[in-house]
């Protein structure tokens, strides 16, 4: 009984404080869209995805850094504690949120992989200038130009992409793939599905997802935007192109990749006129930037150093055996 009562109430734990952080990393964002609509594109992706990846890692530091310490070196291996009704029906649910996600996760890869390998099949490996990823022309009924992996991307480019866009049209496509590589987001993607599947009680945080995704597109097509002044419109350009050879009904597939159209059809029309907007400023527009590497690994390491000299802390680690305590009587 004392496992079950320490795996049961890690879980709850960890479903708990998940779901309360995600509650309040939504209403932080409600709060605050109206002022982040001015920010960059990629400034208000990075706001996005930290916003909802952070609940569940507060959720695991909590769980693993607190609630299991504190049960394993104060809870007497004896107890005669039971596991009540309630805090079962808790942990089962936060148990079957983790499974999703890691069925998601392992679904992804093998998706990924089945992708790559029936690509590859027929790949012709070429070369793109600017592009450090490895690049391959496929022959596809859907014009694809996406970046497929997360770990070891690739660049897919159908050969009618060759034949439709102009050299200049071609390149701020290009630039486009690139934003996505050098920002990850192909692994950001991955982490958020993740994230959404581990939460089953409510649709918490999936307005942030689907907000991040339509905003990481945009910021891809503002890094590309950077590259000279008139790649902003030869960008848009491409998109319109591209857009208009799509096959009747066909909808792109990639499970862990990031094609030039994205994933929300019904949003190239907004991509385009920010486009424009960028080509009318007559200006290159700022390309994303790390202010101070060092300086933010710092802060966070100096965080992580506090938050680890806190918890090892007997006090600390008192007051969260009482907590747990308490829990454990609430929900016999």
């Amino acid at each position: 009984m004392y496992e079950m009562l320490g795996i049961c109430l890690a879980l709850a734990a960890l479903l708990a404080v998940n779901a309360v952080a995600s509650a309040l990393a939504a209403l932080a964002w409600r709060a605050m869209r109206q002022r982040a609509s001015h920010m960059r594109a990629d400034a208000r992706a990075r706001l996005l995805f930290t916003l909802r990846i952070l609940p569940p890692a507060l959720a695991a530091v909590f769980v693993f850094a607190l609630v299991v310490p504190a049960y394993v070196l104060m809870e007497p291996p004896h107890t005669q504690e039971v596991v009540g009704l309630k805090l079962f029906l808790f942990a089962a649910v936060s148990a079957g949120g983790v499974l999703l996600a890691l069925w998601r996760v392992a679904g992804t890869w093998r998706a990924t992989r089945r992708f790559e390998r029936e690509w590859m099949s027929r790949a012709e490996p070429v070369s793109v200038e600017g592009m450090a990823t490895p690049a391959y022309k496929i022959r596809h009924r859907f014009p694809v130009i996406a970046v497929v992996g997360v770990l070891r991307p690739r660049l897919f480019i159908a050969s009618q992409i060759f034949e439709e866009l102009t050299p200049e049209e071609f390149s701020a496509a290009l630039a486009h793939e690139r934003g996505h590589v050098e920002a990850r987001d192909n692994l950001k993607r991955a982490l958020l599905r993740a994230s959404e599947d581990a939460l089953l009680v409510a649709p918490l945080g999936r307005a942030l997802a689907r907000t991040w995704r339509k905003d990481s597109e945009m910021a891809a097509d503002e890094f590309a935007a950077s590259e000279s002044p008139g790649a902003a419109l030869n960008l848009a350009s491409a998109i319109v192109k591209i857009s208009r050879m799509i096959p009747a009904g066909a909808r792109p597939t990639l499970p862990a990749g990031a094609h030039l159209l994205g994933e929300d059809e019904d949003g190239l029309s907004k991509r385009v006129r920010n486009l424009l907007k960028l080509a009318s400023a007559g200006v290159r527009a700022r390309a994303r930037v790390r202010r101070r590497p060092l300086l933010a690994w710092g802060c966070r390491l100096s965080l992580v150093a506090a938050f680890l000299l806190a918890v090892t802390q007997t006090e600390v680690l008192a007051l969260t055996h009482t907590a747990i305590e308490h829990v454990v009587a609430y929900l016999k």
